[in-house]
């Protein structure tokens, strides 16, 4: 292992939880010497990932059901043979992560990637929909302590990755018991309750939505919005809809029971 390391972080993120993770992670390691990049899956193609650009690589993405983002997963899936590149992963969750990081990278490990750390960081919880709506969105005034608390935690990860030391996190057996049950509950959702988001009568077809759906799934009509059948539920158009028009069902019509996520930094993402 050698003092300063190039560091190369490949993320997604749907609501802007896991950038600022991966923000902080780059600032935490640049602090310790390493030098550090960081690209969305959405700016990049995999083809363009050089492993031998860098000494370590890392992924970074939302639980999603314990699931990786499926957007994520076909983005890792195309990456080259690993032959031995360290890799860590880190995951953001709202509540729990389970064994999201070793679930995620079981396509990087079969092609001789090499993991040394997974990481959870719990942030601001930013799904709230029915009939998942178990726990609220993190009210505006409890974020700074949520993120507080993950900084602590993102220092320690970058710690451990900086010295490239063992850090495996979810996989005992608590942790993939919860991994199994979110995406047990997480496929029963999308296939048995979840139906397309549908735009309410006070949208204003400013196409804010269509432009940043990470994977293309929302068309702009005379009547407005069409969501399609490919939605990943990242919840970035619920979620950032400047008139609160999209809905997941009748139910979330009420906004002010069925608050929507501001964003880590209190802002849409993408900006």
């Amino acid at each position: 292992m050698t003092d300063r390391s190039h560091i190369d972080i490949y993320y997604y993120s749907g609501t802007g939880n896991t950038a600022w993770v991966v923000r902080r992670l780059v600032e935490r390691l640049s602090e310790l010497g390493d030098r550090v990049t960081a690209t969305s899956c959405e700016d990049i193609s995999p083809s363009d990932v050089d492993l031998a650009a860098c000494d370590v690589i890392g992924v970074a993405l939302p639980i999603s059901a314990s699931f990786a983002p499926r957007i994520f997963r076909d983005f890792v899936r195309a990456w080259p043979p690993g032959e031995g590149k360290p890799l860590f992963a880190v995951a953001s969750a709202g509540y729990v992560a389970g064994d999201v990081c070793w679930y995620a990278t079981r396509s990087l490990r079969a092609k001789g990637y090499r993991p040394f750390l997974y990481g959870n960081v719990i942030m601001p919880n930013n799904f709230f929909i029915p009939p998942m709506a178990v726990l609220p969105v993190t009210p505006p005034e409890r974020v700074p302590a949520r993120l507080a608390r993950a900084e602590l935690k993102i220092g320690r990860l970058a710690g451990f990755v900086h010295r490239r030391e063992t850090h495996l996190e979810g996989i005992g057996v608590v942790g993939r018991l919860v991994g199994i049950l979110q995406r047990l509950a997480g496929e029963g959702f999308e296939t048995r309750f979840f139906r397309p988001f549908f735009a309410s009568e006070n949208c204003t077809q400013c196409g804010w939505c269509v432009e940043h759906c990470p994977v293309g799934n929302i068309e702009m009509t005379q009547d407005g919005p069409r969501f399609l059948d490919h939605c990943m539920l990242c919840l970035r158009c619920y979620s950032f809809c400047p008139v609160q028009a999209v809905q997941a069902t009748e139910r979330t019509r009420d906004v002010r029971k069925f608050r929507r996520y501001a964003g880590p930094e209190n802002k849409r993402y993408p900006s």
